[in-house]
């Protein structure tokens, strides 16, 4: 067995000045409510009030923007298979981009992925997603290059919900990408379907954001 080495009085001295060390920092660490009560007391003296930051929920959600809903409906804008198609995708949109992908690889959703995951055939899902796609609630974006040397797409092609018809994410830190992409095409406004919300980017702003019609108009003239 080895030699075992005698507890000295330095080793004692440096165990009992690491125990109070680690004392005190623990009590750093913790919340004083003693003080946060006297100091919430002096708050309330004078009209302030002290409240607890609530825990973050970290639970993934997609948020339907109502207004334009309400709007596409009453345009009768979208088929009935083309409207429940795109409520069946919102799980699979990625916070901030919108894009749709798979939420535990990350990878970009295929057509025969986006089949796949809705329990419908290859050929129906492309339908849907190409009238989507026309009708500005669905967008890709295509290789400039591949479209000019094959004349198509060779690698995959990544989808994005329009943040207008359903956002996953800040309404306020919209994907730049997406929300230019969507501003140069103006698919919706061209066919006549003024939105109540409208997806913008500030010149300079590093995100795109939802704002109302009125705001929308306000901004058109300022940048024309």
């Amino acid at each position: 067995m080895p030699e075992s080495r005698p507890v000295t009085a330095k080793t004692m001295k440096l165990k009992r000045d690491l125990d109070k060390a680690e004392l005190r920092a623990k009590q750093r660490a913790e919340v004083q409510l003693d003080v946060v009560n006297a100091e919430a007391a002096k708050a309330n003296d004078k009209g302030f009030m002290l409240v607890k930051k609530p825990e973050a929920n970290r639970t993934l959600f997609s948020q339907n923007i109502s207004e334009n809903i309400e709007y596409l409906n009453e345009k009768k804008y979208l088929t009935g298979a083309e409207n429940s198609f795109v409520f069946k995708l919102a799980p699979y949109l990625q916070t901030n981009t919108n894009a749709l992908t798979d939420r535990k690889t990350g990878q970009f959703f295929s057509v025969s992925d986006i089949a796949k995951k809705l329990g419908i055939s290859r050929t129906n899902a492309s339908l849907i997603i190409d009238g989507l796609l026309h009708k500005g609630i669905l967008y890709e974006f295509v290789n400039a290059v591949e479209w000019k040397v094959y004349g198509r797409t060779v690698t995959q092609r990544p989808f994005f919900m329009n943040p207008e018809i359903i956002c996953c994410g800040d309404k306020s830190k919209l994907d730049a990408g997406i929300v230019d992409l969507m501003v140069h095409y103006n698919i919706l406004e061209r066919k006549g379907i003024k939105l109540p919300i409208k997806a913008v980017r500030l010149p300079n702003a590093r995100y795109g954001k939802l704002i109302s019609r009125k705001q929308y108009l306000e901004i058109r003239k300022l940048t024309k």
